[in-house]
């Protein structure tokens, strides 16, 4: 059995993580931590992001003495040309200290929702996306990306392939040392 804590109770966070460790690993039990980063509600570029996801991940490891894995998966918004990207980052670190990052796809977010949240009208994506779309906590339910998908991905997906990647050092220690 491996058990797996999460630095989040977000649904979509601890289904996506869930999904990626049974993909490699026979039984999985999972646990979500509420933990606080420290960092802005919208993280804004790839260090920011990354850094939200390592503190949720260390943080995710200390919360229960059985954790296996912590896991930390972090969303916000990196910056490619003149458009913003929301991508999911994960981090995984086990109780022997090692450690791998892994990234979802990408998707551009609307230059306007991008705005409302630079210019400080809304703290972060969530907010905007249920104000324009009449929803209430869509990050809990499926993500922006789901409605953007009409329901083909799931925020549960984005995470799943983050945490899948951030998995390759663990599943194949013989080449990553």
């Amino acid at each position: 059995m491996v058990f797996v804590c999460i630095g989040s109770k977000n649904p979509s966070k601890v289904e996506g993580v869930k999904r990626a460790f049974q993909a490699f690993f026979k039984e999985v039990d999972v646990m979500g931590c509420a933990v606080e980063t420290g960092l802005p509600p919208q993280p804004i570029g790839i260090d920011v992001i990354m850094e939200g996801a390592r503190i949720r991940g260390e943080k995710a490891l200390k919360c229960h003495s059985s954790c296996d894995y912590g896991v930390g998966v972090e969303a916000g918004f990196i910056r490619l040309g003149e458009d913003f990207y929301d991508v999911q980052i994960a981090y995984v670190v086990d109780r022997e200290g090692r450690s791998s990052y892994g990234l979802s796809p990408a998707f551009p977010i609307p230059r306007k929702f991008v705005e409302l949240i630079l210019k400080g009208v809304f703290r972060e994506l969530e907010e905007v996306v249920d104000h324009h779309y009449g929803t209430r906590d869509i990050g809990e339910k499926g993500g922006f990306i789901k409605l953007l998908t009409r329901g083909v991905v799931l925020r549960e997906d984005l995470v799943y392939y983050s945490v899948i990647t951030a998995l390759i050092p663990f599943i194949n220690r013989d080449v990553y040392t």
